[in-house]
């Protein structure tokens, strides 16, 4: 049997699956790919409760004291919680996710020799990060890539970042791009008369910008549109209030979290996500796969993605241009049209979940081999 095809024993370790986000959905469909090709896979996360659906035949172990706050009592049972469970399991190897379980299990992993893979979903210590926690978190990443075998940044920004900030070196990086599964989603029908519809998919809560999205809307309340916000969060009764205040409740409409996204992105006809900083966004790939024009805040990796073919950037502090921006789209069907087709055809070339995940296999099969 050659190297290739020999099955492997993972630990997939992220610090709460009780929420949907880009890392949960990245953790889940890839244990669910291994798990179905025949490798032994293992969740581990903190928050007593699982929301994802499919992972049913997969073991989880949670651990009590994963938390995300930082809290070094707390923190320190956490370590030893997890030491406790990699060391039963035994694995080929730990793949970690998201800040906090991505330092513990580090650490942990390291203190047994077990080789441990860290996926950078977006750094903590990112342009757009407030100080005083971009330069804790630089230094905390950067100790812990002394303890780490391989990390994956899921945009080139992060892996460039990562690297010019002197937190992991240069031949301890690689660049996998995120992926998304395809769907078959009906043919949109354009030209039809109908109020533009737009759509976000983002968790109400700092960094996304929801409030700000609505600010530059309200100044073209007179136009054809209506947005639908998918997502829950701390924030989002501060954009229902903006909402009410500002009477445009009948073009604004709040649907909660969706276990799938599919059916309402088949139904829209602009995507937007505004951000203050992000890597690279699952939410804007499953649009792009949809056939939607985009518009976003220029952060992070989103410009692998988003180029002025299939959308338009705006710079964060930009509302003028973002009420520019939004108009020109919502007035334009054409020019919906051709950015949709076009973003397609991207997605197609670069962002699939089976290349995504040819890589991410092959490189956890050389962290292995490496420590043999």
């Amino acid at each position: 049997m050659s190297s290739e095809d020999t099955k492997l024993t993972i630990v997939q370790v992220i610090t709460r699956m009780d929420t949907v986000g880009g890392a949960q959905i990245h953790v889940r469909d890839i244990a669910k790919h291994l798990h179905l090709h025949g490798h032994t896979i293992h969740l581990v996360t903190g928050k007593l409760e699982n929301v994802h659906q499919g992972l049913e035949t997969i073991p989880i172990h949670y651990v009590r004291h994963l938390v995300r706050e930082l809290r070094p009592l707390t923190d320190m049972k956490a370590f030893i919680e997890m030491r406790g469970l990699f060391k039963k399991i035994n694995p080929d190897l730990i793949a970690t996710h998201s800040s906090k379980a991505g330092i513990i299990g580090r650490f942990a992993a390291a203190s047994l020799r077990i080789p441990v893979v860290f996926t950078a979903h977006g750094w903590s210590f990112t342009d757009g990060v407030p100080n005083p926690k971009k330069i804790v978190y630089r230094w905390v990443e950067k100790i812990a890539s002394y303890f780490t075998s391989g990390i994956i940044a899921v945009s080139e920004y992060d892996r460039d970042l990562a690297i010019k900030r002197k937190v992991v070196p240069k031949g301890k990086i690689i660049c996998i791009q995120n992926g998304v599964h395809d769907v078959r989603i009906p043919q949109r029908i354009h030209g039809e008369a109908h109020e533009a519809r737009l759509i976000m998919i983002a968790r109400f809560a700092h960094p996304k910008m929801q409030l700000q999205l609505l600010e530059s809307l309200v100044k073209l309340k007179h136009l054809g549109w209506k947005i639908h916000f998918v997502g829950d969060g701390p924030e989002k009764g501060k954009v229902e209030q903006f909402a009410i205040e500002n009477g445009i409740t009948h073009k604004v409409f709040f649907e909660g979290w969706l276990q799938n996204v599919d059916g309402i992105l088949a139904k829209a006809d602009i995507f937007i996500l505004l951000s203050e900083y992000e890597g690279l966004p699952l939410s804007i790939l499953e649009a792009m796969r949809a056939g939607l024009p985009i518009i976003a805040t220029d952060v992070g990796g989103v410009k692998e993605a988003v180029t002025a073919e299939n959308g338009i950037l705006v710079r964060v502090d930009d509302s003028s241009a973002l009420t520019e921006v939004l108009e020109r789209l919502i007035e334009n069907r054409e020019l919906q049209k051709k950015m949709g087709v076009y973003g397609r055809r991207v997605y197609e070339e670069k962002f699939t979940f089976p290349q995504m995940m040819e890589e991410t296999l092959a490189y956890y099969r050389t962290l292995v081999r490496k420590d043999d």
